[in-house]
């Protein structure tokens, strides 16, 4: 059975902790809790450094992301990966290029989905959601069948017709983000956040959005389209503005 990572949910973690830590990485912050990961020994043996650690709900499913830094190139970067991993004979694949890649690691009771991202020349930031298998495959069944738990975003209505299909709850930072799928055009979605959001007490920090602010709390919004002719990706997410 070959195991895809779903780069794209990695991808929309990250959005949600660059906008918590205030950008793509932040070394004077580090959180750190619980036991090493398979990969932690490997990256550092690679010459990653951990940054970031912090532990999540991905529709109601226990994981924890993991985000490491290291002053080489993507490619490079990824090839030592790969081979610090065989030399510990941990079962992974790491792929890339002089842009990034992706991976996955599994072990007996675990899976770890792996996105490298070159930050700037010569650096690479390599971002983790490890879970256990049991947590895995829940999270995978619920994405499969779409039976995704409510977002109960505050005061933030969903675009109609549009279907949940990603959940992330970080409890710790107060931070949620979601991830619907719909269609239309992008511009009707951006208007309908537009208006139905000040009623409910969100005031746009520029007009016309994508962020808004209500309280302590910030929210942001974005619309992509898809590869999918006519299909749209969806994304809000909120936050506390005290942490």
């Amino acid at each position: 059975m070959t195991i895809r990572p779903p780069a794209n949910l990695l991808l929309l973690l990250l959005a949600g902790l660059a906008f918590t830590m205030g950008g793509p990485y932040a070394a004077a912050r580090v959180f750190l809790s619980g036991g090493d990961s398979p990969l932690a020994a490997a990256s550092e043996e690679a010459g990653f450094k951990q940054v970031y650690k912090t532990e999540y709900k991905i529709n109601g499913a226990d994981a924890a992301l993991e985000v490491y830094a290291a002053d080489l190139p993507a490619a490079v970067a990824a090839q030592r990966l790969q081979d610090a991993l065989r030399g510990r004979q941990i079962n992974a694949t790491v792929t890339a290029t002089e842009a990034g890649g992706s991976g996955v690691l599994a072990t007996k009771d675990e899976l770890t989905r792996m996105l490298l991202q070159a930050a700037k020349p010569g650096r690479t930031m390599l971002y983790a959601v490890r879970q256990s298998t049991e947590d895995a495959a829940k999270y995978a069944a619920a994405r499969a069948g779409g039976e995704v738990i409510d977002a109960k975003l505050p005061g933030i209505p969903a675009y109609p017709g549009a279907r949940l299909v990603h959940h992330v709850e970080d409890k710790k930072t107060k931070t949620l983000l979601a991830v619907y799928k719909g269609s239309g055009e992008p511009s009707l979605v951006r208007d309908y956040f537009a208006q139905s959001l000040p009623p409910n007490g969100w005031q746009p920090v520029f007009p016309g959005g994508p962020m808004y602010r209500r309280g302590p709390m910030n929210c942001m919004i974005s619309v992509t389209p898809s590869q999918q002719l006519g299909e749209l990706t969806i994304t809000v997410l909120v936050r506390h503005s005290s942490l």
